[in-house]
């Protein structure tokens, strides 16, 4: 969702700029596992946005197909309902997915507000599984935000949701937060009970990906310390594999 992408997707020759770099990574064999679509995917009211960023949706469902992602991330409008997600957001994108070869994250979300964080669209276990049973399976999984769900407000925790989801949960965010933050930065630099975290994907028996949504962890190193930190970052996501794997 980073200003390169969007205008990578924004632009005229966006295939051909997705082809070269998927030829790069292929190059230096460094996968695009999972791609993120801009958001928000949809405002309340505002018809002119909706009908722009419907094309851009569809543009970046395109881009993960050419860039060989398994699964591209849609955010659920925050102030819809399971059922408004349903039809105006996610539905229509499901035939293009098809074409491309993508499936679609639907991840849980929040708000803010004076009080401080509140409750989103699929940000508790009822929402985002009333979210899930409206979708067809075989483009749509649930792409559970760990950090997203920790936030205190929630009423909910990433064990939790993650029991709840059972089979729809394919596909992860991975990061960690002090509860009252969105910090997005490395497993265990902040609060997140993880042993709790990884106990419970074992119980549903994830398959899919370890993505870190990590990028606050690294962002403000030195240059010359990045390819230090972006070692470290695949060292953490190993680790939560072998304990998966276990």
């Amino acid at each position: 969702n980073g200003k390169g992408y969007n205008d990578l997707i924004a632009s005229e020759n966006y295939a051909d700029r997705a082809r070269a770099l998927r030829a790069y990574s292929d190059e230096i064999e460094l996968p695009c596992n999972q791609a993120h679509a801009p958001f928000p995917s949809a405002r309340v009211g505002d018809e002119k946005y909706n009908a722009e960023i419907s094309g851009k949706l569809i543009r970046a469902l395109e881009v993960s197909g050419i860039l060989g992602a398994k699964v591209c991330v849609v955010h659920p409008c925050n102030y819809y309902t399971a059922e408004e997600n349903a039809r105006k957001v996610y539905l229509p994108l499901a035939p293009y997915a098809r074409k491309f070869g993508v499936k679609i994250g639907v991840e849980n979300m929040w708000n803010f507000s004076e009080k401080g964080i509140c409750d989103a669209a699929c940000s508790s276990p009822e929402s985002f599984t009333a979210h899930m049973k409206l979708l067809p399976e075989d483009v749509f999984v649930a792409n559970l935000d760990i950090g997203h769900a920790e936030l205190k407000g929630l009423g909910t925790s990433a064990p939790e949701m993650i029991r709840a989801l059972g089979g729809y949960f394919q596909a992860i965010h991975l990061h960690d937060v002090n509860f009252y933050e969105d910090s997005h930065t490395l497993p265990f630099v902040e609060k997140i009970d993880f042993s709790a975290v990884i106990e419970a994907m074992k119980e549903v028996r994830y398959a899919g990906d370890i993505t870190l949504e990590a990028i606050r962890f690294a962002e403000k190193m030195p240059k010359e310390l990045m390819p230090a930190a972006a070692k470290f970052m695949a060292e953490v996501a190993a680790y939560f594999k072998k304990r998966l794997d276990k």
